[in-house]
């Protein structure tokens, strides 16, 4: 904020920082109580503690808070069929259709086996190394593909976000939205 000032320049910046809140302490926020009123401050001006004014540096300021959102409710906005047919479009594989009581999707193309997995468990790692066994080359498509490539190394397999023109078009965004056919 300093140097902004200084050379007006428009440098910006994210403080992040846990409430510290405890069972012993629950209202306890050093983001909201002690950082984002320091901040403020700086923004706007302030007597320090010798009693002089200090001039607020100027520039925008918000206060943003964080919750977790349950999986089952950012996925249940997910357009999986329509992915899966992209995905299949993509490769130039023969299409399937998506079948929602498969843990993950699976078609066979010329040089390599492309998956579709919609959620990452235990469980579903131990079924994607069958799938992917002696499969040869394997694309594997995920909401989480850097959680699985630690997870899995193998040189034969590659793990792939889904395509962001597709989280776009038929990702939970999209739908929550109201989304298009």
């Amino acid at each position: 904020m300093n140097l902004n000032n200084e050379d007006g320049g428009n440098r910006r910046f994210i403080l992040v920082s846990s409430t510290e809140a405890t069972t012993e302490t629950p209202d306890k926020n050093l983001c909201r109580d002690v950082c984002a009123e320091r901040v403020r401050r700086v923004n706007t001006g302030y007597t320090n503690r010798k009693g002089e004014s200090v001039t607020g540096l100027g520039g925008g300021f918000a206060y943003l808070r964080c919750r977790r959102i349950p999986a089952a409710t950012v996925f249940r906005g997910i357009q999986h069929t329509q992915i899966w047919t992209a995905l299949q479009l993509i490769h130039d594989v023969a299409l399937s259709p998506y079948e929602a009581a498969l843990p993950m999707q699976t078609a066979q193309g010329k040089r390599s086996v492309v998956i579709y997995l919609p959620k990452v468990s235990d469980a579903m790692l131990a079924a994607l190394q069958t799938a992917i066994h002696g499969a040869g080359q394997a694309v594997v498509y995920s909401w989480q593909p850097a959680l699985l490539a630690q997870r899995m190394t193998d040189p034969h397999v590659s793990f792939e976000p889904i395509p962001a023109f597709l989280v776009n078009r038929f990702g939970a965004r999209s739908s929550a939205k109201g989304g298009r056919p």
